[in-house]
């Protein structure tokens, strides 16, 4: 029988988030098209989800649809900066092929310990942060993971599922650049705890914006609230004189947050005393106080914080 041509298919009418999904008449003819058909149905690990998750007060996602522009930086900030309010806050990286969170937050190297309740979460220096990654699954920081998406998905399910996060105030999920698998999975196995919203982290330039664009459809498309856009590396400190420049004089953030009707939420500097710091994984929120970028991020985090409970 001949297979339907769909290369003309308009790909946002995939119905892979849907319990048509590779039974369609659009998904003859799909690579993909097994794959979904064979993740249709009740999943049996859900309630498992649900029941680790419902002990969170606040699930937030971290995105960007651009790699480079220091997401996971944000993400570990944030977190340091909500711990550091005596709030308790646990980080998921669900950046399987390039985790970094475990060198942000000075857990790096130490090995997760699994135990009769599920896999304990390492704890961060920074304010005993929980913690997990991928990153300290493998035996060495040089080794590479190379997974398809399946077992990427499995991989994130069972950091949510199967970990012993306990009663947090904040899970902060930093995820990779794109739109992708890794997504896709942690969006819909939230799907009955539903995240209160997705911070979104860009650079100010036309080319990271552009991307931007298409992360921003993508939250629209599976209903995850934004609750706001973070300009990261907008200036640049001089750590002589103090004095701040802009590295890219544009308005177009401005100019996005104001056609989608986002608010922004955070401007951050590029400030070199808390990127070394943070290269060493050294606790910037409470080393670095006095720098500008903490005295926004701890403002940042304090703002979100009050979205987030008045969304509650």
């Amino acid at each position: 029988m001949e297979r339907p041509n769909n290369s003309n298919m308009d790909i946002s009418e995939c119905p892979s988030d849907t319990a048509e999904a590779g039974k369609a008449s659009m998904c003859e003819g799909c690579p993909g098209q097994a794959y979904c058909q064979s993740q249709g149905g009740v999943d049996p690990d859900q309630e498992g989800i649900d029941l680790r998750m419902g002990a969170i007060k606040h699930k937030i996602l971290v995105l960007s649809g651009k790699g480079g522009v220091g997401k996971s930086t944000v993400a570990s900030l944030l977190a340091g900066a909500l711990a550091s309010k005596s709030q308790k806050v646990g980080v998921v990286d669900l950046d399987i092929c390039g985790p970094s969170i475990p060198k942000l937050l000075d857990v790096e190297g130490k090995p997760i310990v699994n135990s009769q309740f599920g896999w304990k979460p390492l704890m961060s220096p920074h304010y005993n942060i929980k913690v997990m990654s991928v990153g300290s699954l493998l035996a060495s920081d040089t080794n590479s993971v190379v997974f398809r998406g399946p077992r990427k998905s499995g991989l994130i399910k069972r950091f949510i599922k199967d970990t012993y996060w306990g009663r947090l105030d904040f899970l902060i999920c930093d995820t990779p650049p794109g739109t992708s698998d890794e997504h896709l999975t942690v969006i819909k196995i939230l799907k009955n705890v539903k995240p209160d919203g997705a911070i979104i982290v860009t650079t100010p330039q036309a080319v990271a914006l552009a991307t931007i664009r298409k992360e921003i459809n993508f939250c629209k498309k599976m209903g995850v609230r934004i609750l706001g856009l973070v300009g990261n590396m907008e200036s640049y400190i001089c750590p002589c004189c103090g004095e701040s420049s802009e590295l890219f004089p544009s308005q177009g953030l401005d100019n996005l947050a104001a056609e989608f009707n986002i608010p922004i939420i955070g401007r951050l500097p590029l400030d070199q005393e808390v990127t070394k710091n943070c290269e060493v994984g050294n606790n910037v929120i409470a080393d670095l106080q006095t720098s500008p970028i903490i005295i926004k991020m701890l403002n940042m985090a304090e703002n979100i914080r009050t979205v987030v409970d008045d969304l509650t």
